[in-house]
């Protein structure tokens, strides 16, 4: 990476994004970050220098401003909410990126873009908005090459804070006590979308990478969080109707992305070996790290 670069941030405000950002600017890369509310970026931000932050306001339905932010920036991180018009929000932005400079667009994808085609609701979304910003940067009218790095995490640690978060001293699931389920931390997806974003951009190419960081037994995992909580759990394998009831209360998530959640069990897939290469020969974040840093926010 070349000290004359900028790297755009869109999802700069939730769990991975505002990693990413601390990542970047503690890196001394000049950052601009694309938010709908920029009080909550100055509440996150406040502390990082003017010399390497840059917020533009602005959100999904009306891309005047990131367009007129766009030029000047080599690279592009882009995350976008899954619930409404996932392909035809990424592609507008990829488009708007590519046509301004942009050499370099990582894309958080989904793992469940890797199943067959239509397996599921998330999966798809997530493959027709790769296959769009693929088809844009191979067919861009520009001599100078365009490339798009598509990042495909299994399910976050920073679930157990919402859809999966332990209750009545209870960790549920629904598969047995005794099978692995695979977990993957947001710090991590941000440190290794830290590394390639200030990579050559060459080294990456239009890679797709896989992120699975932690594989852990519903039994170890009432383990890890009586340890660190100090108060007994203990796992309780369920029905898929009664955890569809219970993700169903907050009438927040879609009908479809929760049939996904419980249809695809995270023990169908295992942990990314080549993760470490990612992460630059660091280990990648345990569930037990993770629980443990954030152990408050589950008390």
């Amino acid at each position: 990476m070349t000290n004359n670069e900028r790297i755009l941030v869109i999802g700069a405000t939730g769990n991975i994004g505002k990693k990413l950002v601390q990542e970047l600017t503690d890196r001394k890369v000049a950052t601009t970050i694309y938010v709908r509310n920029p009080i909550k970026a100055k509440d996150l931000f406040g502390s990082v220098s003017d010399d390497y932050l840059t917020v533009v306001q602005g959100d999904f339905d009306d891309l005047t401003p990131l367009k007129e932010a766009l030029p000047g920036h080599t690279r592009l991180f882009l995350l976008v909410p899954a619930f409404n018009g996932l392909p035809r929000n990424k592609k507008n932005i990829a488009s708007l990126a590519y046509e301004a400079g942009v050499e370099q667009i990582v894309d958080l994808s989904s793992l469940g873009a890797s199943l067959p085609s239509r397996t599921i609701f998330l999966g798809r979304e997530h493959q027709l908005a790769e296959d769009a910003i693929l088809e844009l940067a191979h067919h861009h009218s520009s001599d100078k090459r365009r490339t798009v790095v598509n990042l495909r995490p299994g399910r976050f640690t920073s679930n157990l804070l919402a859809y999966d978060r332990p209750t009545q001293n209870e960790f549920i699931g629904l598969v047995d006590a005794q099978v692995p389920q695979t977990w993957i931390s947001p710090n991590d997806i941000a440190i290794v979308a830290a590394n390639i974003l200030t990579d050559d951009i060459d080294k990456h190419g239009d890679a797709v990478y896989e992120l699975l960081g932690d594989a852990v037994t519903g039994a170890q995992t009432a383990e890890i969080l009586t340890r660190v909580l100090g108060r007994p759990y203990t796992y309780k394998q369920i029905s898929a109707w009664e955890k569809y009831q219970l993700a169903s209360q907050s009438g927040m998530i879609p009908h479809r992305i929760i049939y996904d959640l419980i249809t695809i069990s995270d023990s169908s897939f295992k942990v990314t070996p080549g993760l470490t290469v990612l992460l630059n020969g660091n280990a990648p974040e345990t569930l037990e790290a993770y629980i443990t840093a954030n152990a408050h926010l589950l008390q």
